[in-house]
């Protein structure tokens, strides 16, 4: 069988506290069937240490490019694409952690197997919270984690996530990223499915994140998720994204609900912040760009058993 070529690539602003770790959780993945060419880390922008620290990785893999200017995520993405010369690209965040040596190799296995299949996603997990409002955060993650399955077993856009993607070069040689894109893995989404290719959701592909420690940091996040759909809408059938974005009522009640129990306080808390988010983002989301406002407090370091045993 021809041997898997893959490219790993991160478009990375101001990560200097966990570059390191995900760069280490990337370089412990096992190679079963598959060569991880090249680790691109494209620090778009940043003005601290991102690029000094990925430099201090020793690895002829890894190759940093140093951009001064920040111009926003999309069009570093679509450098990416047109760079790529590998049979599949795993598209990440720098703020993330492989939880196990087999992320990749699990990731990749439906665009080996599947012809029609061009883009998979994997499955993030948050790291333990330590404020009220990053639990609370957590506990409505926990809805949609939940629910993933239960609609078309996963391979839906609630398991699109940009912390952890995966594309066969084919389909990203035919997208180009709008530069005002503010849901980048929502739109590559809608490209491979309107192309005709199949999406499918992983689960053992597993991340660790942070999630936003405090509501300032959380509102400048969900606001543009919650902006994501009506962004869609400007490049792609309104339909469609009515369709692809409906979550059966019946579900979601029954999954809030299970929240609701095990945490009442936090439950009403987080749901009423987020329902604040949708308000707003209906005002806010044609003033949205891809350089947008960062959450500053997700980029704490995440600690990892996995990388503290393959470390020791």
């Amino acid at each position: 069988m021809k041997r898997i070529n893959v490219t790993v690539a991160v478009s990375a602003y101001n990560e200097e506290k966990n570059i390191a770790r995900f760069l280490e959780s990337v370089l412990t993945q096992k190679e079963k069937g598959f060569k991880i060419s090249n680790i691109w880390v494209f620090s778009d922008g940043s003005t601290d240490k991102t690029a000094k620290v990925a430099n201090s990785i020793k690895s002829s893999k890894i190759k940093v490019f140093n951009f001064k200017k920040r111009i926003g995520k999309s069009d570093r993405l679509n450098t990416i694409y047109t760079k790529l010369n590998t049979d599949i690209l795993v598209q990440s965040d720098a703020d993330v952690i492989f939880t196990h040596p087999l992320v990749i190799h699990d990731l990749i296995q439906p665009l080996i197997k599947n012809k029609k299949v061009a883009m998979c996603g994997g499955h993030p997990e948050p790291a333990e919270g330590e404020t009220f409002t990053e639990k609370s955060i957590n506990l409505s993650f926990e809805v949609y984690a939940k629910l993933r399955p239960e609609v078309r077993g996963g391979n839906n856009k609630f398991s699109v996530d940009g912390r952890l993607l995966a594309y066969k070069k084919e389909l990203v040689k035919i997208i180009q990223v709008p530069s005002d894109m503010i849901a980048n893995d929502l739109y590559t989404y809608f490209c491979c499915i309107t192309n005709g290719y199949k999406y499918k959701y992983v689960k053992t592909a597993r991340v660790t994140f942070r999630s936003p420690i405090n509501l300032r940091d959380h509102l400048r996040q969900n606001v543009r998720f919650e902006s994501a759909a009506k962004r869609m809408k400007k490049h792609f059938s309104p339909s469609l994204v009515d369709r692809e974005t409906y979550i059966p009522r019946l579900i979601l009640a029954k999954y809030l609900l299970i929240n609701f129990l095990k945490n009442p306080l936090m439950a009403m808390y987080i749901l009423l912040i987020n329902q604040y988010c949708r308000l707003i983002s209906h005002k806010k989301e044609s003033r949205l760009s891809a350089v947008w406002a960062m959450a500053e407090s997700t980029k704490k370091v995440i600690y990892s058993s996995f990388l503290l045993i393959t470390n020791s």
